[in-house]
């Protein structure tokens, strides 16, 4: 049998995909690719994927167009030849896996590693920072506001996912703050100088970091239309579903939403503690979601998602 290059998951039961994928995965040599493509952002069938098989494909995933989205797994060799944790972690990053061990081991000999706290400032806005960033470990967030302004927070950046790319571009001033989102999170930073060094010699670096850039403008410009246009129940059922797993019925959470704030949540939608309350409450009598000791444990994502196309 053909492995086939590309599977369409759109009109297929969400909690029929882990296995299609799983059985497909399961027959994909070294090296090769597998593009899902699905209706609504993909992270919950990667979650799958990187729990399942921790460590063993590079993962990217792309917004194209409205409903629809791309995933890309590609199997991964083996780390023998990294000598370094740290250029470990770029081999696992879609911007950097395709480039030789060496390269990786020069961009990973001049990073520098930050860790931090929930609500820690990692980058503050308007400031010179020289770094291409990726997070390693927990999450981060994209942040606008604060003080006296209600704080947004217009998306989240996983682990080996990228930011500071688009002023790398244009070498300007942070455009937004970086906080961190997760209880926890470390991430790892590759100073402009060495990536220009690397990238004039490899000019596919330069394309793959374009495609980083493009993906965030379509995102933010995805967040501030829900934010300024979706009700509230849909906000914060949009804000919750990348966390909901792929399986069929109230099924535990991404364990990285245990810990998340109702102030973050509400911060992801564009709003305030009180009223993201009354949205969480909402959904938990619909079946949504389910708490234990005030955090949400328990997501049904086709629950979600007829709720997001209702009040769309």
């Amino acid at each position: 049998m053909v492995q086939p290059a590309e599977i369409d998951l759109r009109g297929l039961p969400v909690w029929e995909r882990p296995d299609l994928v799983r059985k497909a995965l399961d027959r994909l040599p070294s090296g090769a690719s597998l593009t899902l493509i699905t209706e609504q952002e993909p992270r919950a069938l990667s979650s799958r994927v990187t729990q399942d098989r921790p460590d063993r494909f590079v993962i990217e995933t792309r917004r194209v167009a409205s409903r629809v989205w791309q995933l890309r797994l590609t199997h991964r060799p083996g780390e023998g030849s990294e000598r370094t944790s740290s250029a470990q972690h770029l081999g696992r990053c879609p911007a950097f896996a395709a480039l030789d061990v060496g390269v990786r081991e020069e961009l990973a000999a001049a990073a520098v590693w930050q860790t931090g706290r929930r609500g820690q400032t990692l980058v503050a806005e308007n400031v010179d920072w020289p770094f291409i960033g990726m997070v390693t470990e927990g999450i981060v967030a994209r942040a606008n506001g604060g003080g006296r302004e209600r704080e947004r927070i217009l998306y989240e950046i996983f682990p080996y996912e990228l930011f500071g790319v688009a002023e790398y571009f244009d070498r300007g001033f942070k455009m937004a703050r970086i906080a961190v989102f997760s209880k926890t999170a470390r991430v790892f930073k590759v100073p402009w100088d060495v990536v220009s060094r690397v990238a004039a010699r490899y000019p596919e670096l330069t394309n793959a970091l374009g495609i980083v850039m493009a993906q965030r403008v379509r995102i933010l410009a995805d967040a501030l239309s829900i934010q300024g246009s979706l009700p509230i129940l849909g906000r914060i059922a949009r804000v919750l579903l990348p966390y909901a797993m792929p399986e069929r019925g109230l099924v535990p959470a991404s364990a990285s939403l245990s810990t998340t704030t109702q102030s973050q949540i509400a911060a992801a939608g564009g709003t305030v503690k009180e009223v993201a309350a009354r949205a969480i409450a909402e959904l938990e009598s619909r079946n949504a979601l389910r708490r234990e000791h005030g955090h949400i444990r328990y997501l049904d994502r086709e629950v979600l998602l007829e709720l997001i196309q209702d009040v769309s």
